[in-house]
């Protein structure tokens, strides 16, 4: 009989963490959870609330074979804070978690990072399992060890990397995604293709293509864009922090408007702008050549952004530029007061190496940054 989902592997280092994926196949997934998780005695089950539908039925379905304690999370940026990772632990504590228990986090990245950390230092240790249901934690996000939330001076400065035992991702659950936020969150698929695999960019405008004609094809082949380009990264590099920093690639900028708005800009588009950005300092800074330009600007338009102006003009500069300087990428390289750490393209497919050989990160004036950020807030999709 045809298992009712598909199986990849991914490999972090010496790590394994299998990925079990399909559609409409949701009870058979929740049943491989209790199977591979073997001798568990309890599940924490952090689940989105905007997702609850979704959650409640995979809750009930683990309650057949394990005790479940269901814990809704709030998937906004301002609970994406150790507060929350606090309360976390304290209820998994005081409803008898024990270290034969595990963490299932069901959601998007944000509740990912939220549940992962907790996952990570609860008894030092705790096995997890992620159930993304959005487009950014289910092709990039999870195609990842690291577990972060934020400070008051900026996202994801505080975490750790922690391994899951498993992934798994009825893509059901994504075809209820809102199509804006759909095609936002694929701002990191577009990220792959411009800083590590050209080659997908067929696939990639045909699955965008495809999300309303066959969502079924399109969102495996959106899952084969995210695994192919990424995964081989992770596995030389899985802390991130050689190689596979390319995949920081439009987030430096990209974090600041996310942050400073808020949330309000969500993830997925704040990157898109952030690649725009970091287009414009790599072409005035490093000669990206005007085609490669272009190139940006051509697969960000397919993701629908709203008018530049409209989304960046109202954002405080002086707070952007306070998040830059605290980017959590100072550290790898050589970078001065007033600078911030930078991936930048000289060509599609190809990153500015860095100095010395070390990480592909450039240091780049933070003046530099706002004056490309003031030049996308001005004609962001305009013709180039």
């Amino acid at each position: 009989m045809r298992s009712p989902y598909e199986e990849l592997g991914l490999a972090f280092g010496e790590a394994r963490v299998p990925y079990l994926y399909g559609m409409d196949c949701a009870p058979a997934l929740a049943g491989a959870i209790v199977d591979r998780l073997g001798d568990v005695d309890a599940i924490l089950f952090a689940a989105d609330s905007g997702v609850r539908g979704h959650a409640d039925a995979v809750a009930a379905e683990l309650a057949r074979r394990v005790r479940v304690e269901l814990v809704p999370v709030e998937a906004a940026e301002r609970h994406k804070v150790l507060p929350v990772v606090q309360h976390l632990l304290e209820t998994a504590v005081a409803r008898g978690l024990t270290r034969r228990s595990a963490v299932v986090a069901m959601g998007g990245g944000t509740v990912g990072n939220i549940a992962g950390l907790a996952a990570a230092l609860l008894f030092r240790g705790t096995r997890l399992v992620h159930l993304p249901t959005t487009p950014v934690a289910a092709f990039d996000a999870t195609v990842s060890l690291k577990q972060g939330v934020n400070l008051s001076a900026g996202k994801n400065l505080v975490g750790t990397y922690f391994v899951p035992a498993l992934i798994a991702c009825d893509l059901a659950w994504l075809s209820t995604v809102p199509r804006h936020d759909m095609l936002t969150g694929l701002a990191e698929m577009v990220k792959n293709v411009l800083v590590a695999a050209p080659g997908l960019e067929t696939k990639l405008i045909r699955a965008i293509d495809e999300l309303t004609l066959d969502p079924q094809a399109a969102l495996r082949a959106l899952l084969e864009v995210g695994v192919e380009a990424k995964a081989p990264y992770v596995a030389a590099d899985p802390r991130e922090r050689e190689g596979a920093l390319i995949f920081e690639y439009g987030h430096t900028a990209g974090h600041a408007i996310e942050f400073v708005s808020g949330g309000e800009i969500r993830h997925g588009e704040a990157v898109a702008w952030g690649m725009l950005i970091a287009a414009e300092v790599a072409r005035r800074r490093h000669g990206l050549a005007t085609d490669d330009v272009a190139a940006h600007h051509r697969l960000v338009s397919l993701l629908d952004l709203p008018d530049a102006a409209a989304r960046l003009d109202g954002l405080d500069r002086d707070a952007i530029r306070a998040v830059l300087a605290a980017d959590n990428k100072r550290g790898y390289g050589p970078c001065a007061p007033g600078e911030v750490l930078m991936v930048l393209l000289d060509t599609i497919g190809r990153a500015v190496p860095g100095p010395a050989g070390g990480p592909p990160l450039v240091a780049v004036p933070i003046p530099a940054v706002m004056d490309a950020f003031e030049t996308v807030a001005m004609n962001a999709l305009e013709a180039v």
